[in-house]
């Protein structure tokens, strides 16, 4: 064997290869995502054991389960920018902002838990037709780009009802970031949902999406607003 093959066989095989270099990076996504459908698993358990029911107890159940969402959001959006910037320790990245969520920013849990305890109401009193529905899915939308916000501006000094308020002052001054955000949010979905893939998909899609979202939003000037509201 020549000297070069040897070499080029040691680019590609070796411990710094490129081989062992795709294999850590998606190790890192797998940790990401992993951490984060951890924390999806009372919503995923609420889903399996309840389900969408018009009943008290199914529909406070269903506000309760997914009070892990938004700090898992936070979580997520740090771990998506240490994978960007290649810093190590991206599980520990994600589990500390998750910590620091619970501490400092349960409003944005609070919040999307009530906007689901509202909407549901509002679905089983006034009935489930075209109307209702669509009303509940802008709604919905709204929300989740409010929390998705708030999970990217965590790194602001602002507190209270004024870190809610600059979230969705961000999400009204630049709507195209948001729809960006529920775009993802929606394929994401999708390909958690597809037969046969679906359960690997889980498995990298929430980091993918996480990373695809701090993309755009370096991109498309959310930094910017940030430091206009004190980040």
């Amino acid at each position: 064997m020549s000297t070069v093959t040897t070499s080029r066989l040691g680019r590609l095989l070796g411990y710094d290869g490129v081989i062992a270099t795709l294999l850590l990076g998606a190790f890192r996504y797998f940790l990401v995502s992993l951490s984060f459908v951890g924390c999806l698993v009372p919503v995923l358990a609420f889903q399996a054991l309840v389900g969408w029911q018009a009943t008290h107890i199914a529909l406070w159940l269903g506000a309760a389960a997914v009070l892990p969402v938004a700090p898992a959001l936070h979580g997520l959006v740090h771990a998506a920018a240490a994978l960007l910037d290649s810093e190590p320790h991206v599980a520990q990245t994600f589990w500390r902002a998750f910590a620091d969520a619970v501490r400092h920013r349960w409003g944005s849990a609070l919040t999307l838990g009530a906007a689901v305890l509202v909407l549901g109401y509002d679905i089983a009193l006034l009935g489930a037709d075209a109307g209702v529905l669509l009303g509940a899915v802008a709604v919905a939308a709204v929300v989740v780009a409010i929390v998705v916000a708030a999970a990217f501006l965590s790194d602001s000094p602002v507190r209270g009802a004024a870190y809610a308020l600059a979230a969705a002052r961000i999400v009204l001054q630049r709507p195209h970031l948001a729809l960006v955000w529920l775009l993802l949010a929606a394929l994401a979905g999708l390909a958690t949902s597809l037969p046969v893939i679906g359960a690997v998909a889980w498995l990298s899609t929430p980091a993918l999406a996480a990373v695809a979202a701090t993309i755009c939003t370096r991109t498309l000037g959310f930094d910017r607003a940030r430091e206009r509201v004190g980040a």
